[in-house]
């Protein structure tokens, strides 16, 4: 299952990043293996906006699909 497959009010558990610099950006913003993140918006065209360690993300589609998760 990928983070773009969540719909608004559901939560999911970060199973893997992808790899290479990009993986070292989501780190630096908290979002690692593990964390539990909750979707607070999907907007038209694929965004998905999150919440998590008390700050909100907005991902775009490609980005969200290139994340698995876990329903925590």
């Amino acid at each position: 299952m990928t983070l773009n497959t969540l719909t608004k009010g559901m939560r999911g558990r970060i199973d893997r990043l992808p790899t290479g610099d990009i993986r070292s950006q989501f780190i630096r913003l908290g979002l690692v293996e593990g964390a539990v993140v909750f979707c607070l918006e999907k907007l038209p065209g694929g965004t998905i906006v999150l919440e998590f360690s008390r700050q909100e993300v907005a991902l775009s589609g490609d980005l969200a699909r290139s994340i698995t998760i876990t329903q925590p």
